[in-house]
């Protein structure tokens, strides 16, 4: 019988049965027991238990202990190694844990020591989509092939490198069902380049859809399972925007990374217009790097040098439902700092664009 069964049959507390047993050394798993105690679970099926234990509400330590037939230290411990892979995991005021979406949802900044050279090249792709049939592989491959012999080591992914999986999103999804099975299929295919690093964000959306449901800090869960893996070129920045500093010996300027929300606009500019207009005061970057809309478009709005960054992902049926174009393909950035102050002195940028993959299976035929 589990400690709840116990309790429930002799009408106590689990917290009693726990006591009792932990004082008469009695092992959790007692014979005859129909649950096999939260201890001796593998690690993936411990942390589910606990997730949808909390998902029903919040719970104190000993409650927990109680639920998953386990002593109260064991608890703090399965809570440590879930925060630790990205679990996200409160404590209430009056020390109960719950489940949250909203934690480390404050606008990070990472710094990144440029080259003190006249300019700074760096590579960007974004809205990759992978696990939708419609992504473009070959693509994304090119891109990192270009970087490599291009010599750049620097890559910014302003977010949705997975589909996820949402209600229309699943009929034209390649693989199993799970957040695992689409970070799995990312990390066997992502390219990964000799000299390398590609710093990225989440997008609140697709991947971000995990995130929501599953509490689960998956841009930084991600990276967590890159490193398992033996890759250590993936970096997470933050959850739908990230600042970099751009620095060098003199100085720095700020770069954002954004994957923002809402529709295309009629104007492919307008979008980024609007949203730099609505910064307050201070708070303006000096570069941004924008993700989301599968557009390619540069701007200057309120002297802020916006790059909207394309996509490598072909038209999907909402998109053509909602007669949204995808612009293909991926951007070369270089920027030129004061080597006194570090403030932005030139940008300049390349696109590289890719057509339907019908093109290139005619030509290549």
């Amino acid at each position: 019988m589990t400690q709840r069964e116990i309790a429930d049959k002799h009408g106590i507390a689990c917290g009693t049965v726990t006591n009792i047993r932990q004082r008469a050394k009695i092992p959790a798993r007692i014979a005859g027991a129909s649950k096999t105690p939260i201890a001796e679970q593998p690690e993936p099926q411990r942390f589910e238990e606990m997730r949808r234990i909390l998902r029903k509400g919040a719970k104190s330590r000993q409650e927990l202990a109680d639920d998953l037939d386990c002593s109260p230290k064991r608890v703090a411990e399965l809570l440590k190694e879930m925060q630790a892979r990205g679990g996200m995991i409160t404590e209430t005021l009056d020390g109960k844990f719950e489940m949250g979406t909203a934690l480390g949802l404050d606008r990070k900044t990472t710094e990144i020591k440029v080259e003190d050279q006249p300019w700074n090249r760096f590579g960007v792709v974004s809205d990759n989509h992978l696990c939708n049939r419609h992504s473009r592989l070959d693509v994304l491959k090119a891109a990192y092939d270009t970087f490599e012999r291009e010599g750049i080591t620097t890559v910014f992914n302003p977010g949705n490198w997975i589909d996820g999986e949402a209600r229309f999103t699943k009929p034209e999804c390649i693989v199993r069902p799970g957040v695992d099975a689409q970070i799995e299929y990312m990390l066997e295919n992502y390219p990964q380049r000799k000299g390398i690093t590609t710093h990225y964000i989440a997008g609140d959306d697709h991947e971000g859809w995990y995130q929501q449901r599953e509490c689960l800090e998956i841009g930084r869960y991600l990276q967590l399972k890159a490193e398992e893996g033996g890759r250590n070129d993936l970096k997470y920045l933050g959850y739908a925007e990230a600042d970099v500093e751009l620095k060098n010996k003199g100085g720095s300027i700020v770069m954002r990374v954004v994957h923002p929300g809402g529709g295309s606009a009629y104007a492919v500019s307008y979008t980024d217009q609007k949203r730099v207009e609505s910064y307050q005061g201070g708070e303006k970057p000096q570069i941004e790097l924008v993700g989301h809309y599968h557009k390619y478009n540069i701007g200057y709005p309120r002297e802020v040098y916006t790059v909207q960054a394309g996509c490598t992902c072909d038209q999907t049926l909402f998109m053509r439902k909602k007669r949204l174009q995808a612009m293909v393909g991926f951007v070369i950035l270089e920027i030129q700092q004061d080597l006194t102050d570090g403030h932005l002195l030139r940008a300049r940028h390349e696109w590289f664009p890719y057509f339907d993959r019908k093109f290139y299976e005619k030509r290549y035929a």
